[in-house]
């Protein structure tokens, strides 16, 4: 979808939501709707998920030590609906590849990416698939409520270490708390250089979400 067949999404129309310069679709819209009628998530991809937004808010304070720019290259993994891919698009001009392994969460992203006006680069690929050879040129990653799983601990942990051995500066991956989250901070804080900070706001609620951040050496 273009952004000049994007459906008009007018300002406070039920079930919208406009924050951080972007504006994401809820479940309930009639845009959603119709989607879902053809493309049903199977791997958590079913709506926007809190935590991005806490990443937002962490790209946003972090923007000028990484260089976030349209030289940039972010790589958001689990992207879902792409809320974070929109937000860095649209935010910063950067180059965005937008990562999942659930093929029907696309359509959502390309929705979103049109009513947006940005354009992202959909990946269909796990996390183990995520090769030096994708990981090439890869600035930041970053990801929001991937880490479920206990088998996703030690994919994501050989993840980053490919990912930094490749070059990328910083990976960012938020959750609000699950254990196999916890496992994984824990490991990384133990062998790389890694840090596990809390984040609050209040837009578009009241949420909050630890933040594990890694730096390359």
């Amino acid at each position: 979808m273009s952004a000049s067949s994007a459906p008009v999404i007018r300002r406070g129309e039920p079930h919208t939501l406009s924050t951080r310069g972007i504006t994401l679709l809820r479940a309930g819209h009639r845009e959603v709707r119709r989607l879902k009628r053809e493309h049903i998530p199977s791997i958590h991809g079913n709506k926007v998920w809190n935590s991005s937004f806490l990443i937002m808010d962490e790209l946003n304070r972090s923007r000028a030590g990484l260089g976030l720019g349209a030289d940039t290259h972010l790589m958001d993994i689990g992207c879902g609906w792409g809320p974070l891919s929109i937000y860095v698009a649209k935010r910063f001009g950067a180059r965005v590849t937008a990562v999942d392994a659930d093929q029907d969460v696309f359509p959502y992203l390309q929705l979103h990416a049109a009513i947006n006006r940005v354009e992202v680069t959909p990946l269909r690929c796990r996390f183990e698939k995520l090769t030096r050879q994708r990981l090439d040129g890869v600035d930041v990653i970053t990801g929001a409520d991937i880490c479920f799983w206990d088998e996703l601990t030690p994919v994501l942990y050989n993840l980053i270490r490919r990912a930094l051995g490749q070059g990328v500066r910083r990976i960012i991956i938020a959750d609000p708390g699950r254990s196999p989250f916890y496992a994984l901070a824990e490991r990384c804080q133990a062998h790389l250089n890694a840090r596990l900070v809390e984040r609050r706001t209040q837009t578009p609620k009241a949420l909050s979400a630890e933040l594990l951040i890694i730096d390359r050496d």
